[in-house]
């Protein structure tokens, strides 16, 4: 038996501990203070004595008014997010409100009343005891208690319940035997028995003396149980009549009860009424409130009353239609329905009548929902059902929709998506836009032959393949062209007046022709000694003023390594000085000058340098150039010939007429006003600067402060120089200047462009970042692809694993380009990493992980990087000239290079006899006939001059002498390991194996 202490009791009914302590001590029930406990009885009988201490037993079970419960509960709901998207958590609360209504029962005479919509109420209760429930609220915890005991009190008063049953069974008996001659009675008092309102938990378990009350027939709206048989109506207690709560609820109660009368036999209403007059005499005696007098019946009356309230409670179904409970016949408590099969008998000739309407009404199996179908609430909200003791059901009054329409209907034919694809897009992308799986992509790319992975990306044409192969619709997304909002920019400048710029002219040659001396002296310079190796390594950019104006150098390297940086000089120059050494004619570099020249189609001036020395020969030169289309205007073609000599000066005055002259024919003009415009000729990331970008400005002029969009990069200009490293504050046409403040190196070539504000530089430059990462992924993954296929075709190959890091953006891409082309089909070159500045810790963790060599040119390592690289073993080189680089590299790959193995003849025997020999088996009697026969070498044993046996020389004797070496016109005796088939006139040939290491071809 469950005990609560009275404080926690206090604290479920809503009471001061005060108070229920004080009606404790009323009751009899002995505690000494908040904290002591009490069981269900002492609960039990501090209930029945607030009851009665409140005025009457019928004021307590009938109370007017209506109680309402409230309850709250939270709880979770996962909901699923969209396509790639995970789950998320809800938190719901429920709250849930519960409105009892109470009615009391009739007076004495309220039987009679049957056409009032509704009876007087009743007496109202004692203040006191209103208070005192609504402070109680029907206690969940209560109400079980209560059940319980209730229960238990039930099974320990039996006897005196079945003599009450007894009783009660014996005066339906006599009420039976009354009704069957009484066939005039008015309809009416049917109706008054049908209009009878009962609550929740009225419905569950009423009082015992309602269990004589009868029902005509049963109504319209309920599904009738097996039980459920229609009793006589006994009008001879009126008091247990239950009146209605309100007039309002009467009335809308009344239309229905006179339906139910319409549907019932009229014999059964007539002898309903005609039995009237004759019940009054088989009552058992009860007080004013309905309750038995026997103290007896009249305590498991109450019992059984709290029992009904606790089991409506407990089983926690509110009502969420705000309706009035349908009115129902009142069932007999558990107590009570003993004797039910005596009772019967008695109540079947008036319920016989009835039976054609019951079956009428009766619906078919519902199952659990309620209905032959899926349920469909118009208001959203669910409906419950509840079945009583005697099998009756109830239903809340939710209009619900019984129709077999469905929420979600199976689409009847393939839903075709139109899917956006742009130029690059990544499988699992492409999965998304299609709300389909990666795998699903994956096995339609291998059903068309094609090898990818859920992270490679695809382009245009091959998407759009895959999305109709998997019935879709793929659309040519509208790209966001920045190059168009960069020309929309340009034009949107306005005219500006064009005046006269000086010229830009780019210094071409093959190296060593004396190019850097050249720009040297013009400079009045010592450039060309500060350079690594005495060569030109970057874009050298200046500007010389003259006598006769300005002019732009752009001095370019003449390594063979340099081609794409001399290719940007071409195309940003106005005239191209082409020199060639006159002691050295025409080289390699020189005619790729040429071809560069001629692509850009800019005009060409060729210096003719070193025209100083003995060897010296200008028309050797003129006639080679001839060869590839230069002609020289004394030789009638339209290209001038200028001999120079950059350690004299001799010529240096006419070349710089010569190239005014060419650039006052080409009328070179441009705009001094409005946004600068110009392209990068080389950039480097400098300790404490940060990005160093050589400009050359060709539009506009250029200030500090602007914000400048370079490539993919950009910034607002911090600080501007010059070529001797002065600051300056702006720059106008063809003035090459450094520039500091970008985001990043941009690559040397792009173009430079002044923009209106941050946000559309930023816009443009994320643009062409996505781009170039999306074509770099899909290069990368061409790679893996095609070094998978080489792999499975050739076998394994030799890789080197390298990190490359340099000063500048056009040394680092010249490095590249070249070091790839030193890969074989046997050994590759493999840059895991290149940038641009000094060698940093991540660079040494980076190489440690991917076992590469850390290359560096013309930068170096900071503390850090040297002491992580020297414990982790990484190997650091460092190099100033490129060729030094290149051959490095070149030695590595062919030590990776599997030596080749050559076999050359040493000697060659010839056998004239073979004899039998102690522990050898066949010994060849030969004479050597070429060269040396050695003991230990391989042997070949031919016959007819075709091989038939490879060994080893196992045994060499001459006179029964073991020797190491036998050579040519002397007799041995040989001995072939594990061959006995040796025959007289067989050859014996002698050979030696020698591994040759290879290396690559420069």
């Amino acid at each position: 038996m469950s005990e609560i202490t009275v404080k926690k009791l206090s604290e479920i009914v809503g009471a001061p501990v005060e108070t229920l302590l004080q009606q404790m001590k009323d009751a009899g029930i002995h505690v000494n203070g908040a904290d002591d406990s009490i069981t269900d009885r002492q609960k039990l009988d501090l209930l029945e004595h607030i009851r009665q201490s409140s005025g009457s037993t019928e004021e307590t079970t009938a109370k007017t008014g209506k109680i309402t419960l409230k309850k709250r509960s939270n709880n979770e709901l996962k909901l699923s997010g969209g396509a790639g998207k995970g789950s998320r958590t809800v938190n719901v609360e429920v709250r849930r409100k519960k409105t009892i209504l109470r009615r009391n029962q009739n007076t004495a005479g309220a039987a009679q009343e049957t056409e009032a919509p509704a009876a007087e109420p009743a007496a109202p209760t004692s203040s006191s005891r209103t208070e005192e429930l609504a402070k109680q609220n029907e206690s969940e915890r209560i109400a079980r208690e209560q059940a319980v005991l209730a229960r238990r009190e039930k099974e320990s008063k039996a006897s005196e319940a079945k003599a009450a049953a007894e009783q009660k069974a014996a005066a339906e008996q006599a009420t039976s035997q009354a009704e069957t001659p009484a066939a005039d009675a008015p309809p009416k008092e049917a109706v008054t028995a049908k209009t009878e309102t009962v609550t929740p938990a009225e419905k569950e378990a009423p009082t015992p003396e309602k269990a004589t009350e009868a029902t005509p027939a049963p109504k319209a709206e309920e599904t009738p149980a097996p039980k459920q048989k229609a009793k006589p109506v006994e009008e001879a207690k009126p008091a247990k009549q239950e009146k209605p709560a309100s007039e309002p609820e009467a009335k809308a109660e009344t239309p229905k009860a006179d339906t139910a009368k319409t549907e019932t036999a009229q014999p059964e209403t007539k002898a309903a009424e005609a039995d009237k007059p004759t019940l009054t005499v088989n009552k058992t005696k009860v007080d004013d409130n309905g309750l038995p007098t026997d103290p007896k019946a009249r305590r498991a009356a109450v019992a059984a009353k709290a029992r009904a309230e606790a089991a409506a409670i407990f089983k926690k179904r509110p009502s969420r239609a705000k309706v009035a409970p349908k009115p129902a016949p009142a069932p007999a408590p558990a107590a009570e329905q003993k004797p039910k099969e005596a009772a019967k008998p008695a109540a079947k000739p008036a319920a016989t009548p009835a039976k054609p309407a019951e079956k009428a009404k009766k619906k078919p199996f519902q199952g659990r929902g309620g209905a032959p179908g899926p349920l469909h609430i118009k208001d959203g909200r669910g409906n419950r059902k509840q079945k009583g003791k005697r099998g009756q059901q109830r239903r809340q009054e939710n209009t619900v929709d019984q129709s077999t329409d469905h929420g979600f209907e199976m689409p009847t034919a393939p839903i075709v998506r139109e899917v956006e694809i742009p130029e690059t897009i990544v499988v699992s992308e492409l999965a998304q836009k299609l709300a389909v799986k990666g795998a699903d992509i994956i096995r339609a790319m291998m059903g068309m032959g094609v090898m990818a992975t859920i992270n490679q990306a695809l382009d245009q044409d091959t998407a759009i393949l895959i999305v109709e192969e998997m019935g879709h619709k793929g659309i040519v997304a509208k790209s966001q062209d920045e190059e168009s909002q960069v020309a929309d920019l340009i034009e949107n400048i306005g005219d500006y007046e064009q005046t006269s710029r000086p010229p830009v002219v780019t210094i071409m040659g093959h190296v060593d022709h004396g190019k850097t001396s050249l720009l040297d002296y013009i400079r009045a310079s010592r450039v060309a000694s500060g350079e690594a190796g005495g060569i030109t390594q970057h874009i050298g950019a200046y500007h010389v003023e003259t006598p006769n104006g300005i002019v732009s150098f752009l001095d370019t390297p003449g390594h063979a390594a340099f081609t794409a940086m001399r290719a940007r000089g071409a195309k940003a120059t106005d005239v191209v000085i082409l020199v060639v050494a006159a002691d050295d004619g025409v080289m390699p570099q020189t005619k790729e000058a040429i071809e560069h020249t001629r692509s850009s189609g800019v005009p060409l001036i060729v210096a003719i340098n070193k025209i100083d020395k003995p060897e010296a020969d200008p028309e050797k030169v003129k006639t080679e150039l001839s060869n590839f289309g230069v002609i020289s205007e004394d030789w009638g073609g339209e290209d001038i010939f200028v001999n120079v000599s950059a350690k004299t000066g001799q010529g240096v005055t006419e070349l710089l007429e010569s190239i005014l002259l060419v650039s006052e024919l080409l009328e070179l003009k441009a705009r001094t006003d409005g946004p600068a415009t110009g392209l990068v000729i080389e950039s480097r990331l400098e300790k404490g600067r940060g990005a160093v970008s050589t400009v050359l400005v060709q539009q506009g002029t250029l200030k500090r402060g602007d914000m400048v969009l370079a490539g993919s990069e950009y910034g607002r200009i911090r600080a501007m120089l010059d070529e001797n490293g002065k600051p300056i504050n702006e720059a106008g046409p063809s003035i090459p200047v450094e520039v500091l403040g970008l985001s990043g190196t941009p690559s040397a070539g792009e173009p430079v462009m002044v923009m209106e504000n941050e946000r559309k530089a930023r816009e443009i430059a994320e643009m062409r970042h996505n781009k170039e990462r999306e074509t770099r992924f899909a290069a990368q993954q061409a790679a893996k692809l095609d070094e998978m296929f080489s792999k499975m075709k050739d076998g394994e190959k030799s890789t080197l694993n390298i990190m490359l890091k340099a000063d500048v953006h056009g040394s680092l891409e010249a490095l590249k380009d070249s070091l790839r082309k030193l890969s074989t089909d046997e050994v590759a070159v493999k840059i895991v990493s290149s940038g641009v500045g000094g060698i940093s810790e991540t660079d040494v963790s980076l190489a440690q992980a991917s076992e590469a060599i850390i290359m560096g040119f013309n930068v170096r390592a900071d503390a850090s990087a040297r002491r992580i690289a020297s414990e982790s073993g990484i190997e650091l080189r460092y190099y100033s000239i490129i060729y030094e680089l290149i051959d490095d590299v070149r030695n590595a790959l062919s030590g990776l290079l599997k030596p080749e193995l050559r076999e050359e003849m040493t000697g060659l025997a010839e056998v004239k006899g073979v004899f039998k020999g102690s522990g050898f088996g066949a010994i060849a009697g030969c004479l050597v006939t070429e060269g040396v026969v050695k003991k230990g070498n391989p042997i070949r044993v031919l016959r007819d001059n075709v091989v038939i046996f490879e060994g080893e020389l196992e045994s060499l004797r001459r006179h029964q002498d073991d020797v190491q070496e036998v050579r040519m016109g002397t007799e041995c005796g040989i001995g072939v390991k594990n061959y006995d088939d040796v025959k007289e006139g067989d050859q014996i040939e002698i050979y030696t194996r020698t591994l040759i290491e290879r290396t690559l071809d420069k």
